[in-house]
C-alpha cells in the first residue's frame, strides 16, 4: 500500500484543527452570555436553535441568570432585564388570544421531546420552575407568571407535562423538574393557578401515585436541596391542599389512593417532609372550618391514623436548625390529639356518654312512678335492656373505636396519653373498649406489661364520669345500662380473683400498692356515680334510680376484694412502708364511706386496727421527714373509727396511753404544715357535736382554742401526767354530765345570770373537779405546765362567754386549789394575759395550703349556705306594674307559660288602689279570652282566676288582697297547666268547694299538713311547695295576723327536725327572717310562739350561723321594754 501524500496530511491536520475550534466557540460564547445587560440579549440567548448542545447551554445560561437574581441581595437591575424580556415576549403575542407565551423556550422543549433529548427535557422544566419562583418573589412580574401558567396548562402542551411525569422511574432527573414546576405554579400569586392545575389533573396527575412511591434509596439522609421524586410529589400535593378552594379540595380528598400512598412511607421520610405533611394535615384539613365533616372523614381513616402513630418511633436525626421545634414524635402526637378529641376535626362525633347509640331513655311508662290498680311493679327489672350490652355496644365514633384497638397504651406513654384523651372526649368508648378487648391482666408479676397495663387502667378510672351520665338535657328518665357503668368504674379485666391475688403479694409489695391506688380511684368514682343517681332521682323515676344505685353498689362490691382481705394485707406491711400504709388506710376509709353494707356483712376487724394504732401512737415521731405520711395514715384510721359503731372515744384500752379522742386532739395539735389534716378536724367536730363536750357557738369554736393551747404545752416531751389529767376530765365530763350541769346552774343562780347568756361548756367544771387530785399527784414543774394550759384555755373563753363572771370564778377556784405563792397559782390568776396571747398567737393559723385560720377551717367543715331573704319593703318594690299591659300583645299560651298572668295576679296585693282595680279588670279580661281559647288546660286556670277575682272584689276597694292569696294563685297556675303534677288533685278539689275563698284561712294548708300526699313519696315535695308559697305570701301585718290565727309558726317550728323535712330547714328560717322584718312581728314571735327558747335549743344543737344571726336580729327588732317585762327580765334585749 502506498503512503498518503503530504498535502493530504496537511488537509487532515487542517481538518483536525477546525474540529478543535468547533468545541471552543460555544464556551467563549456562553461566557459572554452570562454577562447579560439587556432584555434583548436575553431574548437572543433563548432564541430557538436546532443544535441540541447549543440549546442546552442557552437554557443553562438562563438558569445561571435566574440563580443570580435569587442569590443576590440587590437584584433590581437583573429584575428589570428579566421584566423587559418577559414584556417583549408578551408583545409578540399581539391582541389575539395567546397560544404560547415564551415560544422559544416551549419550542425548545418540544424539540427535545421529538428528539428524545432527556438533558433538555430535564433542563427546560427546571429553568421554568426557577423562573416561576423568581416571578413569585416580585409583585411586578406576577402578570407574566399567569401567562406562563396558562400556556403550560394549554392542551397543546399537555404532552410535555405528561412525558416528564411518566418517564421511566429510574430517570428522576426528568420527573422531578416537572413536579417542581407544577408545585411552583400552584403556589404562584397565592394559589391563583392551583384550581386550574387541579382541573387539568388528567395530565398534571399522570403517574402521581407511582411517583409518590419513588422514595429516596440512598445510604445517607436525604438532603433538602436534593429532594427525591417522592419528596417533590408530596410537596406538590401539599401545595394543592393549601391553596385549592373548598370545592376543589373536596374533590381532591376523594382521591383516597393518592393520600394512602402519600402517608404510606411517612415513617421513612426525611424530617423536613414529615413536618410539612403534619402541618398541612393539621392546618389545611383538620382546622379548615370551611371544609365539611364528610370531606375530612374521607382521609381521616384508621389507616391514616396508624401511619401517624408510627411516627411515635421516628428516630431519624434532624438538622440543628430544627431542634428548637417540637420533635417529630411530639408533633405527630399533637396532631393526633387534635384529630381524635376535637369536634371540629371531622372525626369526633357527638355522643351520649354511657347511653348506647339509639337507646330510648326518655319514653317512660307512667307505671314506673305511680302505680294505680292491681299491676305488678317490677322496678328496675322492667327495663329490658338494663342488663344488656355485656359484649358489644353500639357507638357513634366507629372510626375512633377501631383505631384505639390498635394502640398499645401499656408500652408507650404517648399512646397511653392519646387513648385516655379519646376516652375523655368520647366516654362511650370506654366500656366498648374493655368489653370487646380480649386482652387481660396476667397473674400479678412485676413485669413491664403488667405495670404498663395497670397504669393505663388507673388513668382510665381516674377520668370523671360525664355530666348527667352523658345525657344532654339533664338527667334522663332511665339510668344507663349497668354493664356500661361498671366498666367505667372498674373494668372487667380487674376481677375479684385477680385483685385478691394482687393484694396477697408478699414478695412484690409494689403490685399491691398499684392495686390499692386503682381501687381508691374506683371507690371515689363509685361515690360520684351514686351521688349522680341521687340527683337524678329527684327529677323523675325516683324508685328506678334508687334501685339502680343499690344494684350498682351490689355489683361493685362483688367485683372488688372483701374488706377483710384489705385489712389482712395492711397488717402484713412493715412500719417503714409509709406510702403503702397511707394508701391502704385510705382504701379502708372508702370502704366504710361508700359501701357500709358490705363492711357490715363482712364483719371487718376495724376496731382491732384502732386499738393497734392507739398502742403505737406514742412511738411515732411526727417531726421526722416521714411524719406527714404517718399523720395521714392516723387520720384515715380515725375516720374509720368515726364510721364504725361502738367506738369508745373517751375510754383508754389495755396498754393504751391515752383515749382515742385525746389522741385526735394531740394529732391535730402537732400536725405539720404539709399535712393540715382537715378531714380529722371533721371527725373531731362530729364527736364534739355528739357529746357537746365543747360549746358549739359558731362565732368561734372552743375546740380550736383547746387545740392551740394543747399545741403550746406539747413543746415538752415529759407531759404524761398532763395527758392523764386531761383524759380523766374528758371521760368524766362525758360520763356524768348531770353532775356538772348542776354545778353550772348553781353558780348561775347564785350570781343572777340568765341561762341563755352562758355559752361555756361543762369541761372547765370537770377540770376544776379533778384539779385538786392533780395538784397532789404531780410535782411543781408538771403542775405549772398544766396550769399554763388551763389558764390559756380559760382566757380564750373571755371572747365567747356572755358574762365574764363564770371565767373569773373558775380562775379563782383553780388558783385557790394551788399551793400558796406557787408559780402555778400566779399563772392561773393571769388567765387574761394568757388568753390574749393565745388569741393573737401565730399558732392560731392552722397550717394549710391556703393559710386559712383554724376557725375558718372549722366553719368550712360544716359549711352552711347563707339564707338570703328579701325584706317586705323590697317585695312591694318588686311588683311588676308593666304586667297590666304586657299580656295584651301575646297569645294565651304565652301569657301563661311566660308567667305574665302570675305577675298580674300579684298586683291584686298592691298598696295602690288604682293598680289593684286595673289588675282585677285585666284578670277578668284575660279569663274571658282564656275561656274562648283552645288552650288544653284552660278550664281549671279559668276557674282559679274567676274565684280569685270574686274573692278580691269584696275587699280591694278598701285594702289590698292579703298577699298569701295572690301568692297561692301565683304558685297554683304552674301546677294547673300540668295535670300530671302530684298536687293537681288537691288544688282541683279546693277549687271545686266554693265560688269564693275565705280570706281568713290559708288555702290548702291543712290539706297538705294533715292529709296523706296525692302520690307516694311526695310528702316532702308537697310541703316544700306549701312553704314556698307561704314565704312569698308573708308580706304585711295582715298576712302575719292570718299566720297567727292559723298557728302557722307552731307547725313550722315543729317541722324543723323531721327526717323528711331536713331539706326544708332553710325555707323555714327564711319565713322567720321575713317575719322579723314586719312591724311588731318580732314581739309577736317572742311572746306568742316562744321563738327565743326554740332558737336557744337549735343553737345548742347546730352550728348554722343563720340561727345565731336570727336570734340577734329578733332581740334587736322586738319591743324590748315589753319583752323584758313579759319575761320578767329573763330575756335581756341588747342593741347589737
Amino acid at each position: 500500500m502506498s503512503k498518503r501524500p503530504g498535502d493530504d496530511l496537511e488537509s487532515n491536520e487542517s481538518l483536525n484543527f477546525k474540529r478543535h475550534k468547533l468545541s471552543k466557540p460555544p464556551l467563549s460564547n456562553s461566557l459572554t452570555l452570562l454577562d447579560i445587560a439587556s432584555g434583548k440579549q436575553l431574548q437572543k440567548l433563548l432564541t430557538f436553535s436546532q443544535d441540541p448542545q447549543q440549546s442546552l447551554k442557552n437554557v443553562q445560561a438562563f438558569k445561571s441568570f435566574l440563580d443570580g437574581i435569587l442569590a443576590s441581595h440587590d437584584s433590581t437591575a437583573q429584575t428589570h432585564i428579566l421584566k423587559d424580556y418577559l414584556e417583549s415576549q408578551k408583545l409578540i403575542l399581539g391582541e389575539e388570544e395567546p397560544l404560547t407565551y415564551l415560544p422559544d423556550i416551549f419550542q425548545t422543549w418540544k424539540f427535545a421531546l421529538q428528539s428524545n433529548n432527556e438533558n433538555i427535557l430535564s433542563a427546560v422544566p427546571s429553568v421554568l420552575a426557577l423562573l416561576v419562583r423568581v416571578i413569585s418573589n416580585s409583585f411586578d412580574l406576577s402578570t407574566y407568571g399567569k401567562l406562563l401558567g396558562n400556556t403550560l396548562l394549554h392542551k397543546n402542551h399537555q404532552e410535555l407535562i405528561k412525558r416528564g411525569l411518566t418517564a421511566n422511574k429510574s430517570k428522576e432527573y426528568v420527573i422531578s423538574p416537572v413536579l417542581r414546576l407544577l408545585r411552583e405554579l400552584s403556589m404562584l400569586d397565592g394559589g391563583a393557578l392551583s384550581d386550574n392545575i387541579f382541573r387539568a389533573r388528567n395530565f398534571t396527575f399522570q403517574a402521581l401515585t407511582r411517583n409518590l412511591n419513588l422514595k429516596y434509596v440512598g445510604v445517607s439522609m436525604e438532603e433538602i436541596r436534593k429532594p427525591s421524586v417522592r419528596t417533590n410529589a408530596v410537596r406538590f400535593v401539599l401545595q394543592l391542599l393549601k391553596y385549592l378552594p373548598t370545592k376543589s379540595k373536596k374533590e381532591l380528598l376523594r382521591e383516597r389512593e393518592i393520600f394512602f400512598v402519600l402517608t404510606r412511607f411517612i415513617s421513612g421520610d426525611p424530617p423536613f417532609l414529615v413536618r410539612d405533611i403534619l402541618e398541612t394535615l393539621k392546618t389545611h384539613i383538620v382546622n379548615d372550618e370551611l371544609l365539611p365533616r364528610e370531606a375530612k372523614t374521607r382521609i381521616l381513616t384508621t389507616g391514616l391514623l396508624e401511619k401517624i402513630i408510627s411516627l411515635y418511633r421516628y428516630d431519624k436525626e434532624e438538622e440543628k436548625s430544627e431542634t428548637s421545634e417540637l420533635s417529630i414524635p411530639d408533633s405527630a402526637h399533637k396532631v393526633l390529639l387534635l384529630i381524635c378529641t376535637s369536634l371540629n376535626s371531622g372525626l369526633l362525633l357527638n355522643q351520649s356518654g354511657l347511653y348506647p347509640k339509639g337507646l330510648m331513655v326518655n319514653h317512660v311508662n307512667g307505671n314506673f312512678n305511680d302505680i294505680s290498680g292491681p299491676q305488678i311493679h317490677l322496678g328496675l327489672d322492667s327495663i329490658e335492656w338494663i342488663h344488656n350490652y355485656t359484649e358489644k355496644i353500639a357507638v357513634r365514633n366507629v372510626i375512633l373505636s377501631d383505631f384505639i384497638r390498635t394502640l398499645r397504651p401499656w408500652s408507650s406513654i404517648k399512646e397511653n396519653e392519646l387513648i385516655l384523651s379519646v376516652f375523655k372526649s368520647a366516654p362511650e368508648l370506654i366500656a366498648e373498649y374493655f368489653l370487646s378487648k380480649n386482652s387481660f391482666l396476667p397473674d400479678p408479676k412485676l413485669t413491664a406489661y403488667w405495670v404498663g397495663y395497670s397504669n393505663f387502667v388507673y388513668g382510665t378510672i381516674k377520668l370523671s364520669l360525664p355530666n348527667n351520665f352523658g345525657h344532654e338535657e339533664g338527667y334522663a328518665d332511665l339510668p344507663p345500662p349497668l354493664s356500661i357503668l361498671m366498666e367505667n368504674l372498674l373494668p372487667k379485666q380487674l376481677n375479684r380473683k385477680l385483685l385478691t391475688k394482687s393484694l396477697g403479694q408478699t414478695a412484690n409489695k409494689l403490685i399491691a400498692f398499684f392495686v390499692v391506688r386503682i381501687l381508691c380511684l374506683a371507690f371515689q368514682k363509685l361515690q360520684a356515680a351514686l351521688r349522680m343517681c341521687r340527683e337524678a332521682s329527684k327529677a323523675s323515676c325516683e324508685s328506678i334510680w334508687n334501685q339502680y344505685a343499690l344494684r350498682v353498689a351490689e355489683v361493685f362490691s362483688k367485683r372488688c376484694p372483701a374488706i377483710n382481705v384489705v385489712i389482712a394485707s395492711y397488717r402484713r406491711l412493715e412500719t417503714s412502708d409509709l406510702f403503702q400504709r397511707e394508701a391502704f388506710t385510705k382504701l379502708l376509709t372508702l370502704y366504710y364511706e361508700v359501701l357500709p353494707l358490705s363492711v357490715t356483712e363482712a364483719k371487718s376487724n376495724a376496731p382491732g386496727l384502732i386499738g393497734e394504732t392507739m398502742m403505737s401512737i406514742e412511738k411515732i415521731d411526727f417531726t421526722l421527714q416521714n411524719g406527714a405520711l404517718r399523720a395521714l395514715e392516723l387520720e384515715n384510721i380515725f375516720r374509720i373509727a368515726n364510721l364504725s359503731p361502738g367506738v369508745r372515744w373517751f375510754s383508754r384500752g389495755v396498754n393504751c396511753p391515752i383515749s382515742p379522742f385525746l389522741a385526735m386532739l394531740r394529732l391535730s395539735a402537732i400536725a405539720s404544715p404539709d399535712a393540715p389534716l382537715l378531714r380529722l378536724k371533721n371527725v373531731l367536730i362530729s364527736v364534739v357535736q355528739e357529746t357537746q363536750i365543747f360549746q358549739t357557738r359558731p362565732t368561734d369554736s372552743m375546740l380550736d382554742y383547746f387545740i392551740i393551747s394543747l399545741r403550746n404545752i406539747m413543746t415538752d416531751d415529759k407531759i404524761e401526767d398532763f395527758y392523764e389529767y386531761i383524759d380523766s376530765c374528758l371521760t368524766r365530763c362525758v360520763a356524768t354530765p348531770i353532775k356538772y350541769i348542776f354545778k353550772l346552774e348553781e353558780f348561775l343562780s347564785e350570781n343572777n345570770i340568765a341561762c341563755h347568756e352562758s355559752n361555756i361548756s361543762l369541761l372547765p367544771f370537770a377540770m376544776l373537779d379533778q384539779w385538786k387530785f392533780h395538784v397532789k399527784a404531780v410535782d411543781a414543774s408538771a403542775l405549772q405546765k398544766t396550769a399554763l394550759f388551763i389558764s390559756q384555755y380559760l382566757g380564750s373563753h373571755t371572747n365567747l362567754v356572755g358574762d365574764k363572771k363564770i371565767i373569773k370564778f373558775l380562775s379563782e377556784s383553780f388558783a385557790n386549789a394551788c399551793p400558796n405563792n406557787s408559780e402555778a397559782q400566779q399563772v392561773m390568776r393571769n388567765y387574761k394575759k394568757f388568753g390574749n396571747e393565745i388569741r393573737n398567737h401565730n399558732y392560731y393559723q392552722v397550717p394549710s395550703r391556703d393559710s386559712k385560720s383554724i376557725t375558718a377551717t372549722n366553719r368550712t367543715a360544716e359549711k352552711q349556705t347563707p339564707v338570703k331573704v328579701e325584706p317586705c319593703q323590697e317585695i312591694v318594690a318588686s311588683e311588676d306594674n308593666n304586667a297590666l299591659v304586657r299580656w295584651r300583645k301575646k297569645d294565651v299560651d304565652d301569657v301563661i307559660e311566660d308567667g305574665h298572668i302570675g305577675n298580674l295576679v300579684i298586683l291584686l296585693s298592691s298598696r295602690h288602689l288604682s293598680i289593684r282595680r286595673e289588675a282585677l279588670t285585666q284578670i277578668l279580661m284575660f279569663a274571658q279570652n282564656l275561656k274562648d281559647s283552645k288552650f288544653e288546660e284552660k278550664d281549671q286556670i279559668w276557674l282559679l282566676l274567676s274565684e280569685l277575682s270574686a274573692s278580691a272584689k269584696e275587699i280591694i276597694n278598701k285594702s289590698p288582697l292579703p298577699r298569701i292569696f295572690s301568692s297561692f294563685a301565683y304558685h297554683s297556675i304552674g301546677i294547673l297547666k300540668d295535670p300530671s303534677h302530684h298536687l293537681f288533685p288537691k288544688i282541683n278539689k279546693f277549687l271545686s268547694r266554693s265560688p269564693t275563698w275565705q280570706l281568713d284561712k290559708i288555702p290548702l294548708m291543712y290539706s297538705i299538713m294533715n292529709e296523706p300526699p296525692s302520690s307516694d313519696g311526695k310528702v316532702c315535695s308537697e310541703r316544700e311547695w306549701l312553704l314556698n308559697f307561704l314565704l312569698d305570701g308573708l308580706g304585711s301585718e295582715i298576712d302575719l295576723e292570718i299566720f297567727r290565727k292559723r298557728s302557722v309558726f307552731e307547725r313550722l317550728l315543729s317541722w324543723y327536725h323531721l327526717d323528711h323535712c331536713q331539706g326544708l330547714q332553710d325555707t323555714i328560717l327564711k319565713i322567720l327572717v321575713r317575719a322579723c322584718s314586719i312591724n311588731n312581728a318580732s314581739t309577736t314571735l317572742v311572746t306568742r310562739f316562744s321563738v327565743v327558747t326554740w332558737l336557744e335549743v337549735q343553737e345548742a344543737l347546730s352550728t348554722n350561723t343563720v340561727l345565731h344571726n336570727l336570734y340577734q336580729d329578733l332581740l334587736k327588732s322586738c319591743n324590748q321594754k315589753r319583752i323584758m317585762r313579759w319575761s320578767r327580765r329573763a330575756i335581756k334585749c341588747k342593741e347589737i
